[in-house]
């Protein structure tokens, strides 16, 4: 399991889905919908800024910020959501209003909402982020930090999901992330994903294959960890 499954996972789990929702007065199945879009999205977003040095430093110190010990639904439940706008313009960029309205226009919530659900899912996104670079750094390799397969989800999943992370029939966001990264089940949510990768990242089919790729976060946690070292 990589980064993006494993922050989906913990991000549209029930107790998460359930936390935004009450926080922001988007219907449940509407926010996980926007979730499953928003966040491989803003993963490559952070991946494109950490590809420079001082892009990466800057998100670096962000992440030594957003060191809670909370489950993601408690944090979600505390979130300032100023402080996640914040976040959210940091990542998105000059971007930021063309994302908002293809997230808004995909999953067919309101521009407000899609604002509102990422403002308050933002700061735990960056929790769970600094958590699982924190511990892949703190990881012993003898030949620098293989991240082929993933991290090692028994060192962190406590502290993303309370313990416990979702598996493919408790949450569909494995099946989403399986379709999206090569698997066989065509899914409307994949598609409309699909679609913004092609809008926003890339232009072309096979670019837009190379960008939902490397939205798994690998790329991420190695630039990331690399700065840790």
């Amino acid at each position: 399991m990589n980064l993006l499954q494993l922050l989906l996972g913990s991000l549209t789990s029930n107790d998460s889905v359930s936390s935004v929702s009450k926080k922001t007065g988007v219907s449940s199945k509407l926010t996980s919908k926007l979730l499953m879009m928003a966040v491989p999205l803003l993963i490559s977003y952070m991946t494109k800024n950490a590809s420079k040095k001082e892009g990466a430093t800057s998100l670096l110190g962000a992440l030594t910020q957003h060191t809670s010990k909370d489950t993601v639904s408690e944090q979600i439940a505390k979130a300032d959501d100023t402080d996640g706008a914040k976040i959210i313009g940091h990542i998105l960029g000059k971007d930021q209003n063309t994302v908002i309205s293809s997230l808004a226009k995909e999953s067919g919530a309101s521009v407000s909402e899609v604002n509102s659900i990422l403002n308050n899912i933002a700061p735990a996104l960056l929790n769970s982020l600094s958590t699982a670079t924190t511990a892949t750094a703190s990881k012993p390799q003898t030949s620098g930090v293989d991240l082929s397969d993933g991290i090692d989800l028994s060192d962190i999943a406590g502290l993303l999901n309370g313990g416990k992370v979702s598996n493919t029939q408790q949450n569909p966001a494995a099946s989403l992330i399986g379709s999206l990264l090569g698997g066989n089940t065509a899914k409307q949510s994949t598609n409309d994903l699909t679609s913004l990768f092609g809008s926003l990242l890339g232009g072309s089919a096979a670019s837009t294959q190379n960008n939902a790729k490397a939205a798994d976060g690998t790329e991420l946690l190695g630039l990331l960890t690399s700065l840790m070292k």
